[in-house]
């Protein structure tokens, strides 16, 4: 019996309050997860989410409103962003203002380490993290953060993309196609090796399996977070992915073209003079993963909690095996 209540002390010790910004289909499986947790949180959405209010706390916000936020944020320690760009920002601004003990970008990628200074594929990342360090650093309203980066979502090679699930709106890997492949169409345009000679290796994670790690850290306590933790669902060539795909889908090689690494700059140049937004964009998601900024060799997260991700094979014959 002691060890019971002992226990259950202990629980309620380290009971955190956690405010989740944003109402998409990452949110909504971070929800899932706490909801299996003794943590008590909150949802801010920009409006009323019939949906979600009958098995949850949702808290209607203005983005652009200091007052509205700070008072949404009173007694929250944790705050886990799935939203971006000023509204994010403010929301910073908000949870530091607010007594908030560590915060959440909405920075799902490759390493930080990995990111150039002048990034095309920026989208306001650099803003958000010069003002979360601003913060961590301050006298006055220290705030913690650390970023979960998880390489390349499994889900941008579903069916829809990750539009299908609501993410990635303010950015060009919305839609179904946009990275590597598409599966449906059984299209590939994609760079194979390094500018030395050496295979690609790409990490990837499920969304589903990123809201279970960011649930799992939780055990660890935020107080001992590092300001990156680094995980992958699994981790594996431009050419695995590329015939494993081809696979699931029957075996029939699809349409694809083979870009040298060498020759990216010119491609991403043609498109630029013809103004070719899309192919720009493509392009350079093609030059990001030729300088491995989605490859996670050592990830710091995965040994230090109790996940089993989906392999992408595993995920890949789910989502696109015969029925």
């Amino acid at each position: 019996m002691g060890c019971v209540e002992a226990t259950t002390a202990s629980n309620i010790d380290n009971m955190m309050r956690i405010a989740i910004a944003g109402s998409g289909g990452l949110a909504r499986l971070i929800a899932a997860y706490l909801g299996e947790t003794p943590h008590p949180f909150i949802i801010l959405s920009r409006q009323a989410q019939p949906n979600l209010e009958a098995d949850y706390q949702v808290v209607p916000v203005n983005y652009d409103s200091q007052t509205d936020l700070r008072f949404a944020l009173r007694g929250i320690n944790l705050v886990i962003s799935t939203i971006s760009g000023n509204p994010q920002i403010n929301l910073i601004d908000a949870a530091a203002h607010s007594d908030v003990q560590r915060f959440i970008p909405a920075e799902f990628e490759g390493p930080l380490a990995r990111r150039p200074r002048h990034d095309p594929l920026d989208h306001g990342r650099a803003a958000c993290l010069h003002r979360l360090r601003h913060w961590a650093g301050s006298n006055h309203h220290p705030m913690a953060f650390t970023v979960f980066s998880c390489g390349v979502f499994y889900e941008r090679f579903a069916r829809g993309g990750l539009r299908s699930m609501g993410i990635g709106t303010s950015s060009n890997v919305y839609y179904q196609g946009t990275y590597l492949m598409d599966v449906e169409l059984s299209t590939a345009k994609v760079v194979e090796n390094t500018a030395s000679g050496r295979p690609i290796s790409v990490s990837m994670t499920s969304v589903q399996d990123l809201a279970r790690y960011i649930v799992a850290a939780l055990e660890l306590g935020i107080q001992n977070w590092p300001e990156e933790f680094t995980m992958h669902g699994d981790r594996r060539t431009v050419n695995d992915i590329l015939r494993w795909a081809e696979s699931v889908r029957g075996g029939a090689e699809f349409a694809t073209e083979i870009i040298q690494a060498r020759d990216l700059r010119a491609h991403l140049e043609h498109a630029e003079y013809y103004q070719d937004h899309a192919t720009v964009a493509y392009v350079q998601e093609l030059i990001a993963t030729e300088q491995t900024r989605y490859d996670i060799s050592q990830p710091n997260l995965n040994a230090l909690v109790n996940i089993e991700p989906t392999p992408f094979w595993d995920w890949l014959r789910a989502h696109w095996g015969a029925a």
